[in-house]
């Protein structure tokens, strides 16, 4: 019988490894009256630890921590360790010191343990698809080879032995320290960029790898790789518009990358804003600086209530925008959601008609009837047919 209960179960993403991790947090039953307290919380702390790591690997990472209310002093935690090094004795020695500096006993009813795992990817390039489509030429054949004897080089400079099962968090740290002219970036396949399993922070030459099922892949183009028209390195955000992305490291007065170093103020009298220096104030009137025109003509300051506009939107002072009613409304504004008037798209769509016919004749166990389909009938329509047969 499982002793605990889960509270939560949730995904964040874990700062030491700059990955996703998932956090379960765990609740224990009370002790029954016929149960010795300290032999049922250990075994359900014991089924914690067992149902926190049972999906991951030996070279997986895993955290816990304790908290409560009756802590004063603060909760107690199990930093990250492997999977494999994880044992009872530790994490209730944790406990028992927790609850022996704040000198109070385990309360189930306000204790929660909390595991935070973290699956390391390890992974190895693609040989095999190497093998399918370079394997019809001596010349691609004698290219293979050189590559080989380069990247077997570079594993040697770099002092990194290679596991069986591949490169993992360790290995990569090893070839960037190794590789000071280069930064390696590592992103997970499937969110467009946003994920990065690993990132150097020098700023050099970037070294782009993607990670897919077990297997690192170059990238080439962040744009074709991630299917947009645009992709800011910095804050690994895809975009398709070039000014619908303010980067981090984008001036916020003349849009433009890097930042400046502060100077003192000055002023433009065409568009009413204020920029941080002469070097800012010059990059607001370059050509091109805001799409196909310029900072100046495109973003403007009120003279009146001194908000920030775009020069051709309609500005009214003290109004705002309602992204409800798609208007510019005043600031005390009330309104209620809007009925769609709007057409659906059902030019490719296909219509499915059909009809059941059903009995009532079997009893259930609770005393109700049920509903079972005897006949089912249906036909698949186009929408030119439907159409046309509307208007007959």
């Amino acid at each position: 019988m499982e002793k605990f209960i889960i509270a939560k179960d949730f995904v964040k993403k874990v700062r030491r490894f700059s990955v996703k991790g998932r956090t379960i947090e765990f609740k224990i039953k009370p002790v029954p009256s016929n149960e010795e307290p300290v032999s049922w919380i250990k075994e359900a702390v014991n089924q914690v630890i067992h149902k926190g790591t049972q999906d991951l690997g030996p070279d997986d990472q895993v955290a816990f921590s304790f908290c409560s209310k009756d802590f004063k002093r603060g909760d107690g935690w199990v930093r990250f360790r492997p999977v494999a090094n994880v044992t009872y004795d530790d994490v209730w020695d944790v406990i028992s010191n927790v609850y022996q500096s704040n000198s109070t006993g385990l309360n189930t009813d306000t204790f929660c343990l909390g595991v935070t795992s973290v699956k390391m990817p390890i992974g190895k390039g693609n040989d095999n698809r190497a093998r399918q489509y370079n394997n019809f030429g001596e010349e691609c054949s004698k290219r293979r080879g050189i590559i080989l004897q380069r990247a077997e080089k570079l594993v040697e400079d770099a002092g990194v032995s290679i596991p069986e099962e591949g490169c993992g968090i360790p290995e990569l740290q090893k070839f960037q320290d190794h590789l000071l002219n280069y930064r390696i970036v590592v992103y997970n396949y499937g969110s467009k960029g946003r994920d990065v399993i690993f990132r150097s922070s020098n700023e050099a030459t970037a070294l782009n790898l993607i990670y897919h099922r077990g297997h690192y892949n170059v990238i080439t183009s962040l744009t074709a790789a991630f299917a947009c028209s645009y992709f800011c390195e910095e804050c690994h955000v895809p975009y398709n518009t070039k000014t619908a992305h303010r980067c981090c490291k984008t001036c916020p007065c003349c849009y433009q990358a890097p930042v400046g170093p502060h100077a003192i103020s000055v002023r433009c009298d065409d568009c009413n804003r204020s920029f941080r220096g002469q070097s800012c104030y010059d990059n607001h009137l370059k050509p091109r600086s805001h799409g196909k025109s310029i900072v100046c003509a495109q973003v403007i300051r009120c003279e009146n209530c001194l908000k920030m506009l775009k020069s051709d939107r309609k500005h009214v002072c003290n109004e705002v925008y309602c992204k409800i009613c798609q208007d510019h409304v005043p600031q005390d504004h009330m309104c209620f959601m809007q009925p769609d008037t709007r057409s659906p798209k059902i030019n490719e769509t296909l219509f499915i008609f059909y009809d059941l016919e059903t009995r009532q004749e079997r009893v259930l166990a609770d005393g109700s009837v049920l509903h079972e389909p005897n006949l089912c009938v249906l036909t698949r329509k186009s929408y030119t047919f439907a159409k046309n047969v509307g208007t007959d």
